[in-house]
């Protein structure tokens, strides 16, 4: 704001003049700022209304206009320790006979004790001769084969359990593997199954993996190579079969030579950038960290050459002689021994900021990225490699040095080429596998174990009892089961302990004994469809008040909102009755809220005919108050919980029970009747949004008007303010002239 010398010649305040022009000139905009606020807090209160009625429609009206709402079942067990029962609205009324024969198992297979430590122990170091066994897993429809080689270990076995879908662990403590099914019934149950892997099959799969780089593959790739060479093991040379596996394995050992090439390259940039660099932030590392070490002066900082000399002091001289510090006197191992950990600090920290630096380079920078493209279509020498740093070297060569062939010197039809032979010898094998005279898991403390159609169970080929003694003792198999039930006289079986029938969920917990069997009857939830009404109707009632207090409001005629100045010359207490005045009326008479309160009434004093008969809700003692001051709410006579009508007949509960029919097709056609009403209320058109029963479109459109016109009149009053002390300051230089101009005159005069 600029600084104003006013009135000056004239002797007026000309700051006051302008204050007081510029107020009555204000009202205009502080009339809009005051219709803009009304607006909003009436957008507020339409915005929690919608809200209510929203809730009112989705929980409630949108539900009981269907008859499947007043279709509930409930269920009594006679004994709840065995079973218990759910009914939906498929489910037929009357008495059931129970037996339950079996409840639904999962298969466990629990090892027996053997002599391994840990989970990365190899299993041909608890038994060699497991060395080329294959063990072969079928869960369901998935099959696993599982290959064992001198480096596989306990953890590789669980794995290939858990990729089969099981639950596989080997508990450390207890020195046993556990294996289980995921879930219960027949159709989930497992087979474990071995056999011996002949010299031919693993020499001629060993050379096959070697040719497409198995051991560098992802693990998509790796299975892409399994299927492929499970289907070669049948398929013969030149089929089609062998030509479908044939190209999936040339494309999965291109894709892996691609990355691997791009792989060496992104490590050989990292190297690069790493010994061009590290001597910068080396030297950036010893300045940073020298003065904690160093005194200006050089000398050993003070608590340092304390803590060295203490350690000199108490070192023995073998341990010294470890060191190569036994020729030192105790001021040159001060020197040496801050010197060696401020070098130790120092590449710690230089490697650091190195890596940080590298590592932004290679994902940030575009150029650097050009060069690893470049790097992996060309390849490296070990001469290239060899070139770089030794700092370099000896962080990301830590192997030793070898150089990578780029992309340019191969494609995938070379790769084709090259694979070709160990594909078509893989193929050509014809004893693959060894039949063995017994389990090859007897080792694992485990054993084959298949599972029939029929859910028979045998172990290394015969019973699952203390008969067979090949089962290796400790261990122990629960067999999987389906439940089974007779249900009034019908067997019936699930896979799980809960078994579904016609509308039925029974949920079983405990076995009948023999002849023996529990009761359960089916009748309609009379209850649950007398409260789900009686909740309609209070949260109706709630809307209802609310939207009649609203409308019926008093006249706020005379009340505005309050200014900012107006607002502190009163308390808190007093602005929130002024305000709540104001916003208690904004919806009073509104032709918006009236039509919604008239159509939901009409919609719930609507009739309806069902066999001949008119009902309405007063048919069944749902009815209005004699209390007119009430609007129109709604009760139920009889209801235990109204203090009003409470020891009238509950004629509602009494037709849900006597003809619930009739209840049904009233009160969904009365339900029905009331989602139209509001449905139109809520639908979108050019003022208001979809599920909204208020013109917010054009609210949001007035809103965006009078910040216009808000802005719009600060402007005109800044420049009218501007104008008014434009006219003053004419008026002071006019009046300055004419005090000037009679100063001279009354000079002039005076020397006469």
């Amino acid at each position: 704001m600029p600084i104003r010398m006013s009135g000056l010649s004239s002797g007026l305040d000309t700051e006051a003049i302008v204050g007081a022009l510029m107020s009555a000139q204000s009202l205009k905009k502080t009339k809009v700022e005051r219709q803009k606020t009304k607006l909003e807090w009436k957008q507020t209160k339409w915005a929690e209304l919608n809200t209510k009625l929203l809730k009112l429609y989705n929980e409630h009206v949108s539900k009981l206009q269907l008859q499947a709402s007043y279709m509930t079942k409930k269920a009594s067990v006679s004994d709840s320790t065995k079973a218990s029962v759910t009914a939906n609205n498929k489910a037929a009324n009357g008495s059931y006979s129970l037996e339950i024969k079996n409840i639904a198992t999962s298969q466990h297979l629990t090892g027996a004790k053997i002599n391994a430590d840990s989970v990365d122990t190899k299993l041909t170091e608890i038994d060699p001769s497991l060395l080329n066994k294959e063990i072969t897993i079928t869960n369901g429809d998935k099959t696993k084969k599982f290959a064992v080689t001198a480096d596989t270990t306990i953890k590789d076995f669980t794995n290939a359990l858990g990729e089969a879908g099981l639950t596989a662990n080997y508990d450390t403590e207890q020195k046993r593997f556990f294996i289980s099914s995921k879930d219960s019934g027949l159709k989930n149950a497992f087979s474990i199954t071995t056999s011996g892997i002949s010299a031919a099959e693993v020499s001629g799969r060993e050379a096959l993996r070697n040719a497409v780089g198995y051991s560098s593959m992802s693990s998509a790739n790796k299975k892409i190579v399994d299927e492929a060479m499970d289907q070669l093991q049948n398929s013969g040379v030149g089929t089609e079969a062998y030509d479908k596996a044939l190209e999936a394995l040339s494309k999965a050992a291109y894709e892996t030579k691609s990355a691997a090439a791009n792989t060496a390259a992104t490590t050989y940039m990292k190297a690069k950038l790493y010994g061009e660099n590290y001597d910068s932030y080396k030297t950036k590392a010893e300045e940073s960290l020298k003065s904690n070490y160093y005194n200006d002066d050089g000398t050993v900082k003070d608590t340092l050459a304390k803590k060295y000399g203490d350690d000199f002091d108490i070192m023995t001289q073998e341990e010294k002689e470890k060191l190569g510090v036994e020729n030192m006197t105790k001021e040159e191992y001060i020197d040496w021994a801050a010197k060696k950990d401020l070098d130790q600090e120092v590449a710690k920290k230089a490697d650091a900021d190195t890596t940080s630096f590298v590592n932004t380079k290679i994902s940030t920078d575009s150029d650097v990225k050009l060069e690893i493209e470049a790097a992996a279509f060309a390849g490296k020498t070990v001469a290239d490699i060899e070139a770089l740093s030794t700092v370099a070297k000896d962080k990301y060569y830590t192997s030793g040095v070898q150089g990578f062939d780029g992309t340019t010197t191969f494609t995938q039809d070379s790769v084709k080429a090259d694979i070709t032979a160990d594909v078509s010898n893989y193929a050509s094998i014809t004893d693959r596998y060894d039949t063995l005279s017994g389990s090859a898991l007897s080792g694992l403390g485990l054993a084959d174990v298949t599972v029939a159609a029929d859910g028979t169970v045998s172990v290394n080929g015969g019973a699952n009892d203390s008969s067979n003694t090949s089962i290796p003792s400790g261990m122990a198999l629960i067999a999987a089961s389906d439940s089974k039930i007779i249900l009034n006289g019908a067997e019936m079986t699930s896979s799980s302990s809960v078994v579904s029938a016609n509308g039925l969920e029974i949920s079983l917990t405990g076995l009948t004994k023999t002849d023996e069997s529990i009761t359960f009857s089916i009748t309609n939830d009379v209850d649950s469809v007398y409260n789900s009404v009686k909740s309609f109707l209070k949260d109706y009632n709630e809307i209802m008040k609310e939207m009649n207090t609203l409308l019926d409001a008093g006249s706020a005629k005379g009340y505005e909102p309050l200014t900012s100045e107006q607002k502190k010359e009163m308390s808190d207490d007093d602005i929130k009755l002024w305000e709540d005045k104001i916003k208690g009326s904004l919806l009073r008479n509104d032709t918006t809220l009236d039509g919604i309160v008239s159509g939901m009434r009409n919609a719930m004093m609507s009739q309806v005919t069902y066999e001949g008969k008119t009902y309405s809700l007063a048919s069944f003692g749902i009815m209005t108050s004699t209390d007119y001051l009430e609007g129109g709410l709604l009760h139920i006579f009889g209801d235990k919980d109204d203090s009003v009508y409470a020891d009238k007949d509950d004629k509602l509960k009494k037709a849900l029970n006597d003809d619930p029919d009739a209840v049904i097709n009233v009160l969904t056609g009365i339900f029905g009747n009331l989602k139209d009403t509001m449905s139109k209320k809520m639908a979108g058109n050019k003022m208001s949004s979809a599920l909204t029963f208020y013109n917010d479109i054009k609210m949001k459109d007035d809103l965006k008007q009078y910040e216009k016109d808000i802005k719009n009149w600060e402007d005109r009053l800044a420049s009218m303010e501007e104008m008014y002390y434009k006219k003053f300051t004419a008026m002071e230089t006019a009046l300055a002239k004419l005090q000037s101009q009679q100063n001279s005159l009354g000079s002039l005069f005076g020397n006469f």
